[in-house]
């Protein structure tokens, strides 16, 4: 059975704006593999956030019958390790969900499609003009190349998560503790290098229709600014690149998903609302459902940019610099703990309060201590 219909930009009336709508984000690969199924509530339409469904029954079906079952192993999300035997490319898989309550949903049924190899990805020093062209910012690009040689890649999508290596200053560092006693920080809070993670908001997509068969060379993605205070080509640069092959009615869903985005400035958490779903109540056709189920074939490559040629790569010479604040109070213990550190400029040594992440800087968001296994 083939999949139908075409995904549209939805427009929820003001009396639908309520509490309780389902969603379902089932969006899978032929990766063999632990693969994530999540079933939540919405508390507004608008403006909808995490309410777990515990206790569901959700499993993909292949349209010759076999199927795998999802255990929830947190509130609301539900997994199952998926082998090759059952991820075969070409075949269709539909998603069945039985509620708490007894309600019955399921997807329309989705081909598992093949997905063209990336043949390189890379990046180039790039100036990036803003509002005037006095207003320029150095930085990178990176560019990926593949060979579109097959009529069944249809549409394509990509995924790009950035990890980066981050450097506090190199200055000792100290803690005013609950007992109101200076000490100096521990060498196991006092962390100086750190590793920073961000899934890209950005989404990516292409229909290869258009397209003659052949290589297809440097599609562009997000500009990387040399920005002195994010550090993010500083030391070392990591681009992972994550290409799927979809069918229409996914390719319809993130393409109406990127252009909500770019009309409204954010993503994911409120972008559903917008957008038709292809799974329904069994019972029950006027129930709106949010979400998407879907497969895809996926392929990845992760490129390195180390220390760019070209660019200004020196530290802000005031970044999280002690500097001594005349006349400050003493603190309330509800402030405590507090953190300091001593470094020296111009031959003068200077010693103030730094906030946390000057002296541990797994502090910052998404950031850890420990090196990543591909670095």
């Amino acid at each position: 059975m083939g999949i139908s219909g075409c995904v549209e930009r939805y427009y929820p009336e003001e009396d639908e704006l309520k509490t309780g709508t389902l969603v379902i984000h089932a969006h899978l690969t032929d990766q063999p593999g632990e693969q994530v199924i999540q079933i939540s509530r919405s508390s507004r339409l608008i403006e909808p956030s995490f309410d777990p469904v515990r206790g569901s029954l959700a499993e993909v079906i292949r349209e010759d019958g076999e199927l795998r079952v999802f255990s929830e192993f947190k509130p609301g999300y539900y997994t199952a390790s998926l082998n090759e035997d059952f991820l075969v490319t070409g075949e269709n898989y539909m998603l069945h969900v039985i509620t708490p309550d007894g309600e019955e949903y399921q997807s329309d049924f989705d081909r598992l499609r093949p997905v063209p190899g990336i043949d390189s990805l890379y990046y180039q020093v790039e100036l990036n003009s803003f509002a005037s062209e006095t207003d320029t910012g150095s930085g990178i690009r990176f560019y990926l190349d593949f060979t579109y040689d097959n009529e069944a890649y249809e549409y394509i999508r990509w995924d790009l998560t950035e990890t980066y290596e981050f450097h506090n200053p190199d200055m000792e560092a100290f803690i005013l503790d609950v007992d109101y006693q200076m000490k100096e920080l521990p060498d196991t809070s006092n962390y100086t290098v750190c590793y920073i993670t961000n899934e890209l908001p950005t989404i990516y997509t292409m229909s290869m229709g258009p397209l003659d068969f052949g290589a297809y060379i440097r599609k562009p993605f997000a500009f990387v600014p040399n920005i002195q205070l994010e550090q993010k080509l500083h030391y070392k640069y990591s681009l992972l690149v994550k290409q799927y092959s979809m069918g229409p009615e996914a390719f319809h869903y993130w393409d109406e998903l990127k252009k909500t985005s770019q009309e409204q400035g954010f993503l994911y958490d409120r972008q559903p609302a917008l957008l038709e779903s292809n799974i329904h109540n069994v019972n029950d056709d006027s129930e709106l459902v949010l979400g998407f189920f879907s497969m895809a074939g996926m392929v990845e490559k992760r490129a390195f940019a180390i220390k760019p040629e070209g660019l200004d790569l020196s530290m802000y010479e005031w970044f999280c610099f002690p500097i001594p604040i005349p006349g400050a109070r003493r603190p309330n213990r509800s402030d405590l703990p507090l953190y300091y550190a001593r470094a020296r400029k111009d031959g003068v040594s200077s010693f103030a309060e730094v906030r946390k992440s000057c002296v541990d800087c797994r502090e910052y968001r998404n950031s850890t201590h420990i090196m990543p296994d591909f670095w």
